[in-house]
């Protein structure tokens, strides 16, 4: 299915990296959009707007501070019949563009676990579309998910002891 495909990933914090190690068996063709990651092959909007009509998949891994980043410009200019999925964050994407694209046919299909406005709506059309799989944040709650949270916690905190950098630390400035 996703052999020879190729995926963009948007974002190289945990989640992206996270995805790109498990799209690794899949013989894919990975690359990954961040402005200052250095094992990301896109670090631009040029470079993203040069490789979306020759995408197969693209999937948002953006934190929150990158609203409204994926565009109806960026919607458009994916190959047709292509497929987007959100795991990142619902207010980083026009979703009234992704809509329409999904309800005129040019993207093939949607994978949203999350949406701009959540819970959804009961009466969104996302709910009733047969190209869209709707997982509303419960991509989480996975067998031994609360065990590698401790072992992250514990590994973590040694780090904090021993004066450390800790891993996945928040830079307020950024805001992520």
């Amino acid at each position: 299915l996703l052999r020879g495909k190729r995926v963009v990933i948007l974002g190289a914090g945990g989640i992206g990296r996270a995805v790109r190690q498990m799209l690794g068996g899949f013989e894919c063709r990975v690359q990954t959009l961040a402005r200052t990651a250095p094992e990301a092959e896109l670090h631009s909007v040029e470079d993203l707007k040069a490789v979306l009509p020759d995408t197969e998949l693209v999937v948002n891994c953006l934190p929150g501070t990158a609203k409204g980043f994926f565009t109806a410009e960026f919607i458009d200019a994916m190959q047709p019949g292509s497929v987007f999925a959100n795991v990142g964050r619902g207010s980083t994407v026009d979703e009234t563009a992704l809509v329409a694209a999904l309800q005129r046919g040019h993207l093939g299909g949607a994978v949203l676990d999350v949406t701009a406005t959540e819970p959804l709506p009961a009466d969104h059309s996302l709910w009733a579309m047969p190209n869209v799989i709707l997982t509303q944040h419960t991509a989480g709650g996975q067998r031994g998910e609360d065990e590698g949270k401790i072992q992250f916690f514990v590994k973590n905190f040694s780090r904090f002891l021993r004066g450390e950098p800790l891993e996945n630390s928040v830079d307020l400035g950024k805001g992520y």
